[in-house]
């Protein structure tokens, strides 16, 4: 399975871009947090990279971020998302029904 580069969930200290880099290079985030903040003060271009890549790099998926076990409830989660949004719609409906109803009485 391949790897993919993510923004880190649980590792960040701004935008999870160096845990990210960390957790796909298999070191340590805070060396690659020390080497940003190095290379900004001699060179000041790895922060402007740094603010571009934590818009650019997607954010890390939450069953990875906190273990495949939780992949199923993430998708029940959804399942329930949809099934709530269905029921408002529909009550919804069904309040604009009772109203028209109500203003036909009054326009007779």
């Amino acid at each position: 399975m391949r790897q993919r580069l993510y923004r880190s969930r649980h590792d960040r200290k701004l935008f999870g871009v160096c845990g990210g880099f960390g957790q796909y290079l298999g070191i340590d985030p805070t060396f690659v947090r020390i080497g940003v903040v190095l290379l900004t003060i001699f060179f000041g271009i790895p922060g402007l990279i740094y603010f571009l890549l934590a818009f650019i790099m997607p954010k890390e998926p939450l069953f990875t971020a906190y273990g495949h076990g939780l992949e199923e409830q993430y998708h029940r989660l959804h399942d329930l998302d949809e099934e709530i949004e269905r029921l408002e719609k529909r009550a919804l409906q069904q309040e604009v029904h009772r109203l028209r109803a109500e203003l036909a009485k009054y326009q007779q």
